[in-house]
């Protein structure tokens, strides 16, 4: 195999222009593109071939057409692009946390669990940080870290199993419980086992949004039935509305309870289905010193039932 002639003199814009042109397969559209002239452009695919040692098109009066080195380095430029923009945006996301931008994506349904006081502490503790949530939900949550949209994220434990690249931590526990209209038949009961939910209408949260709603049909297969759902919510006050307004039942985290909900009664479980809340975050946030303040701040401040 040829050795590139020295190879340090590639560049990354020979590259781009190189790729445009591959793209477009006309070097006069392409300049267009790239807001320069066809001289310019023209003289640097010729340099990266020269250096390269190969031809990278077949031209005609028309268009250009890829060689097979061509079609080679075209597939490798899309690779070489994807590595420098995932790179800069770990930089840059780095960069912002030690100019103390936090951004933390976080559930609506836990802007109940104390975050105004949350806010107040971390101001506190941290004055020369801005913490700033975005409401979103658990699989958006997990789109944005990978994008370096946001920093950190919280989420429930369910949404937690399948966290490719990604780490999580337990910021607390709490259990699911079964949410149902004061009226209902089963309303008086002080606990309940789920084998006795199996004639019973679910309406749950949306599964496309969350993975607890898969956990919860999964609980309830392992009790011998697959639940009856009739409905999905993407919002919980909807979902609640709902259930008080119906003869239907929900599995919510036991935390829901902590709000004035009228007409709904919250009925402890005999089985176990986690609904703990979980930061998770990148890799890289692993050694950021924030993430220890930030942790410890939200274990000692969240508040459950």
């Amino acid at each position: 195999m040829s050795k590139i002639n020295a190879p340090e003199l590639v560049t990354l814009k020979m590259l781009r222009y190189f790729h445009r042109v591959a793209e477009v397969k006309n070097f006069t559209a392409a300049a267009e593109q790239l807001h320069l002239s066809k001289s310019p452009l023209s003289a640097q695919i010729k340099e990266l071939e020269s250096l390269l040692g190969v031809e990278l098109f077949t031209r005609s009066t028309r268009q250009v057409e890829l060689t097979p080195y061509g079609q080679l380095l075209r597939e490798k430029c899309e690779q070489i692009f994807e590595l420098v923009n995932t790179s800069l945006e770990q930089v840059a996301q780095l960069g912002r946390l030690d100019r103390n931008h936090i951004r933390i994506g976080i559930m609506s349904s836990l802007f109940w669990m104390g975050f105004s006081d949350i806010l107040k502490s971390f101001r506190k503790q941290c004055p020369e940080n801005e913490l700033i949530f975005q409401e979103l939900s658990p699989e958006t949550q997990k789109v944005a870290l990978a994008h370096q949209e946001i920093d950190f994220g919280l989420v429930r434990y369910a949404d937690t199993l399948n966290l490719p690249n990604l780490i999580a931590e337990t910021i607390t526990s709490e259990p699911m419980v079964l949410a149902l209209a004061n009226k209902h038949p089963l309303a008086r009961r002080k606990s309940i086992d789920l084998s006795e939910l199996k004639d019973e209408p679910f309406t749950l949260l949306s599964r496309a949004n969350s993975a607890s709603s898969d956990l919860i049909i999964a609980s309830c297969q392992v009790a011998g039935f697959m639940p009856k759902l009739v409905q999905e919510m993407v919002e919980p006050n909807s979902l609640m509305a709902i259930i008080a307004g119906d003869n239907r039942v929900s599995i919510v985290p036991q935390s829901y309870a902590s709000q004035p909900w009228p007409r709904v009664k919250f009925i402890k479980l005999k089985q176990t289905i986690p609904a703990d809340i979980c930061l998770i975050y990148r890799p890289e946030i692993a050694s950021q010193p924030i993430l220890d303040s930030l942790r410890d701040l939200l274990k000692q401040q969240i508040k459950t039932i």
